[in-house]
């Protein structure tokens, strides 16, 4: 029988398992067998649950955290001892972590299933990582297997930085490189991992220059190395800021009023219902910060509002900015960095050049070495490649290209290459400054030597606006030429020849093209003409997985927030050619932005899109639906009632709505309708919507409208009856975050009949989900019911507790109970206070507040569970 309640999770995983199939060929499937049967051992001595397998992943259950520890130290010691017959045998990477969960058809839905997942993937090959709320349950260690703590991590799926402890036992690597996630204290920075040359003073001295209170702007052109001096004087002045240095991207913004919000989410700010400024401000006034502003330039007037708001509001704040020209802010100090330093020359013949010393030359020789291994740097070598650092101006970023051209040519033919390229490419254009045209020329050389798939790969992947994964890139390059299986070996020829950066600090490998080398690449594909068939094959991938048309399930709100950049990077070239295309995608941006309570944001960016896509389209009215949601999130009506009749003109221009949004139109009339009190209205729309030819999803959300505006008007029985159709719908449709919601309602509505048996049950049904889900609001309101219940069952204590911790998840978010729900809850705690006495009262609360989501969703699992069973 799986275990119930607190289970213990154990993900495994072959670190570099596709290297490994590459280099066994047909004996990898033996020696993945083996590697399973090994490891089934070890679980079936301490009594793990097989959940299932998935290529060279498994999963397991444990009752307790001493038995998936031991367990895990049992496999890898058995791993460790195996004969493999091969250098270096099967490493596996492994992640505990415990959390609420319940049984469901053989397997588990809880979201404690993904966070055990996402603690794997930190590891590395022959490390166990535990998780804080497995130790934190350890009832044993010993000698051989204890425990080590690495510190606090951010990782998907969890709402808070983790704890994570690496496991030490016989048989596991004693020995590993960090963990791969973002260290939550200290900086969210990543260490480069190459050296770092020439600038060393220059971080000595700007490491004095950072400090509270004060705007440090690094500026200088493109490529010149502003962010990798900012990043190594974050990494320097580090352990001097109590409160974390924290690297913010501007250059994939595309509004102003995105600078908040991109501040807010690198700092760690909660998020709020309310003014993103206001959570970065309230989170940072009281802290020691420095944070690292990058890529101002292309939101020059924002990024020098945003500094001037957090030196005024955040005092013991520090801030380093990045940017091409100043900021123009009272008090900036203005840091120009210039190019690597050249060795002299008199006249067109260099001086010493073997003997001079030059920052330029190093770092181009050391890049060198690294790309060719036998490459013999005597006198003659490095005065070619002293010529080439000066035809590149020393740029940094040019000297890296130059040096991954090294791995395949002589450094002499590196020269001659540049001398050619650069007599074809020259301008004498003065309002184009010359290390502009350097770079552009060493671009433009660089891809004269790509060969015709991976020339075809840069282009295309220039539609990117941000990181992208292989699956992603195979998407944009495939086609046309290119075979898909071909795409990963492309992308990581790029990323050998530095046209694309591997970020290895995520969870699973993204790459990325720097800013100008993106640039290009965009202009390069708009020359061949294929933006639009490349945008269009892109925009068909990311909506057929994120879309309007997919169901609310597990991991869509993380899923969109790991490619924004690139959806609205799309939006721009379909908007003339592929409007509805271009609409859907607007749309998914906003139903984001919606569903993370980016509400200002949300208007702003939405009213960009209906301005700038003007088509009539049935996605149009969609659109312009979404935003008069948003606009009522705020309490806007008129907003909302403007943005609304715009939409039913359209409606009737264009004959209809889009399949996936079909009663956009009364969703919104109806939701307008109640926020006004005028629920009879709202009943009256629901009821005529659900008499007509309505989608199975368009009638979910009419039985929801009808039940909600049915509750208002105190009429339970059909309140009862709609919220009935609309889980059955959303069950059929298999969306399990509105299945959620209809089980919270017919909760609300059984308790308000008396019904606790009933509340009970479907609120439990709504908690396993929401917890499944990573829904901290609908949490939330599964604890005020439990709490509601307990109350009813003379538990007090709990009831103070669980109602605490409701309270202390809604205001981590920014929300507040509607006055109906504020008022039950009041007489509720008004009673329990009474029963208790106002000290035991206060006790309660205070220690409710420090349950923590998952110990106060357990505490109400177990109040439910007990009314359900009567």
């Amino acid at each position: 029988m799986l275990p119930s309640g607190i289970v213990t999770f154990v993900f495994t995983d072959i670190e570099g398992s596709t290297r490994l199939l590459r280099r066994l060929g047909e004996r990898y499937v033996e020696v993945l067998d083996r590697h399973f049967e090994v490891m089934g051992d070890a679980w079936a001595a301490w009594g793990g649950h097989d959940l299932g397998r998935a290529g060279d992943s498994v999963l397991l259950a444990f009752q307790t955290e001493d038995d998936a520890v031991a367990a895990c130290a049992d496999a890898q010691h058995r791993l460790a001892s195996e004969p493999w017959g091969f250098d270096g045998g099967v490493r596996v990477r492994m992640g505990v972590h415990s959390g609420l969960a319940a049984p469901r058809g053989g397997g588990y839905v809880a979201l404690a299933v993904h966070q055990a997942a996402r603690v794997m993937a930190a590891a590395h090959g022959g490390q166990v990582l535990v998780s804080g709320d497995a130790v934190d349950r350890l009832q044993r260690t010993s000698a051989e297997i204890d425990v080590v703590s690495l510190g606090r991590y951010r990782l998907r799926d969890f709402e808070e930085p983790v704890r994570l402890y690496a496991l030490v036992a016989p048989g596991i690597v004693p020995d590993v490189p960090a963990v791969r996630a973002v260290p939550a204290e200290g900086h969210n920075l990543v260490a480069p991992p190459t050296s770092f040359v020439g600038r060393d003073a220059d971080v000595v001295e700007l490491a004095m220059l950072a400090a509270p209170g004060r705007l440090v702007t690094l500026t200088g052109p493109g490529g010149v190395g502003k962010t990798r001096l900012a990043v190594e004087t974050g990494l320097r002045v580090a352990p001097r800021w109590p409160d974390g240095v924290w690297i913010v991207d501007l250059a994939p913004l595309q509004e102003s009023v995105q600078v908040g919000a991109a501040i807010g989410t690198a700092v760690g700010a909660p998020a709020s219902a309310g003014d993103r400024w206001a959570d970065v401000v309230d989170h940072l006034r009281s802290r020691r910060a420095l944070i690292l502003l990058d890529g101002c330039e292309r939101l020059a007037e924002a990024s020098a509002d945003a500094a001037r708001r957090l030196l005024g509001a955040c005092p013991s704040c520090g801030i380093v900015a990045t940017s091409r020209e100043p900021l123009g802010v009272d008090g900036e100090h203005v840091w120009r960095v210039p190019p690597l330093a050249l060795p002299p020359v008199d006249g067109s013949v260099a001086v010493g050049v073997a003997d001079a010393p030059s920052p330029a030359v190093d770092l181009l020789v050391e890049r060198a070495e690294r790309a060719r291994h036998d490459l013999v740097v005597d006198d003659a070598t490095r005065t070619v490649l002293a010529e080439i650092s000066r035809r590149l101006d020393g740029l940094p970023l040019a000297l890296e290209l130059a040096a991954a051209r090294l791995a395949v040519l002589s450094p002499q033919e590196v020269l001659d290459g540049l001398r050619d390229r650069f007599r074809l490419l020259s301008t004498h254009n003065p309002w184009v400054p010359e290390r502009q045209r350097t770079m552009t020329a060493l671009l433009e050389w660089s891809e004269r030597l790509l060969d015709e798939g991976e020339a075809t790969c840069f282009h295309r992947l220039g539609v990117f606006g941000g990181s992208f994964g292989l699956e992603a890139a195979t998407a944009a390059v495939a086609g046309d030429g290119v075979a898909a299986y071909d795409v990963p070996e492309l992308v990581w020829s790029l990323v050998d020849k530095s046209l694309v950066t591997a970020d290895l600090a995520a969870n699973g490998t993204r790459y990325r093209l720097l800013e100008s080398v993106r640039e290009f690449a965009r202009e390069r594909l708009a020359a061949d003409g294929h933006v639009v068939g490349v945008a269009d094959r892109l925009s068909s991938w990311y909506l057929d997985r994120v879309g309007p048309s997919r169901r609310h399930v597990r991991g869509w709100t993380g899923a969109v927030a790991t490619e924004l950049d690139n959806l609205r990077a799309l939006v721009g070239p379909l908007a003339g050619p592929r409007p509805e295309r271009a609409q859907e995608l607007a749309f998914t941006i906003g139903r984001y932005l919606d569903a993370t309570q980016s509400f200002r944001e949300a208007i702003v960016e939405l009213t960009r899109y209906v301005d700038e896509i003007p088509q009539p389209t049935p996605a149009r009215v969609a659109l312009l639906t979404t935003l008069g949601d948003v606009y009522l999130r705020t309490a806007d009506v008129a907003g909302a009632r403007r943005v609304l009749d715009m939409a039913a003109a359209l409606e009737e221009e264009v004959g209809g709505l889009p399949e996936w949004d079909d009663v956009a139109i009364e969703r919104t009339r109806g939701d307008l309708a109640c926020r006004q009190g005028d629920y009879r209205a709202a009943v009256g729309a629901a009821e005529r919507a659900l008499a007509g030819h309505v989608s199975r999803r368009g009638r979910a959300r009419m039985w929801s409208q009808l039940g909600i505006a049915s509750l208002g008007l105190g009429d339970l029985a059909t309140a009862w009856k709609a919220f009935e159709q609309e889980l059955a719908a959303y069950r059929e449709l298999d969306d399990e975050v509105f299945e959620a919601s209809a089980e919270g309602n017919l909760a609300e509505v059984a308790l308000r009949r008396g019904d606790v048996r009933a509340a009970a049950r479907h609120q439990q049904s709504c908690l396993t989900l929401a917890l499944a889900l990573g829904r901290p609001v609908m949490v939330a309101f599964s604890l005020i019911i439990a709490a509601r219940i307990a109350a009813g069952a003379e538990q007090p204590d709990v009831a103070a507790r669980l109602h605490a911790q409701a309270e202390a998840i809604l205001e981590s978010t920014g929300l507040a109970l509607y006055d109906e729900d504020r008022r039950v809850s009041d007489e509720m705690l008004a009673t329990v206070r009474d029963r208790m006495g106002e000290d035991a009262f206060r006790a309660a609360e205070q220690e409710g507040r420090e349950l923590g989501l998952v110990r106060g969703a357990a505490l109400a699992s177990d109040v439910l569970a007990g009314a359900a069973r009567g």
